[in-house]
């Protein structure tokens, strides 16, 4: 229930800066109010106990221009899972290792998104958890949030 009030509490505090956040049945987008941004979903808004969530993290650029990411490492994403209390109980990245190497990601007309997509098995437990996509970037780290139901 604390979690909920919290998200609540984030989107006016959102809508009273006029970043325009924008909630729709499983996603979290910006794309309606924004050129450029992030949109995190998952495949579905209530999942049985140990049922798998399909997650998709997309990145947008609607503008002219191109806009260049650059990254430390051969990550570019993570998934994250949080339990109620706001304890993590998933990580995509948990126990994985990445090049390191510097990159980038030019999005603009040319190519004017990119999409990420995990699932997770992991067996949670019943009741409301927070998921999280987030967009690793140095220089513009980025992350989108939405609450799913276990039952």
């Amino acid at each position: 229930m604390r979690m909920i009030i919290l998200a609540i509490i984030f989107v006016m505090v959102l809508s009273s800066l006029g970043l325009g956040l924008w909630a729709s049945g499983n996603k979290t987008s910006g794309e309606r109010n924004m050129n450029y941004g992030i949109s995190m979903s998952t495949d579905k808004m209530n999942y049985s106990v140990g049922e798998p969530i399909m997650m998709t993290l997309k990145i947008f650029n609607y503008t002219e221009e191109d806009i260049t990411f650059n990254f430390n490492t051969g990550q570019r994403y993570d998934f994250v899972i949080e339990d109620e209390e706001g304890n993590e109980i998933w990580r995509w990245s948990q126990d994985m290792m990445f090049a390191m190497v510097l990159g980038e990601e030019i999005l603009g007309p040319d190519n004017p998104e990119v999409i990420y997509t995990e699932e997770c098995k992991g067996k949670l437990s019943s009741g409301y958890c927070k998921v999280t996509g987030i967009f690793v970037a140095r220089d513009r780290p980025m992350s989108g949030s939405i609450i799913i139901e276990v039952k």
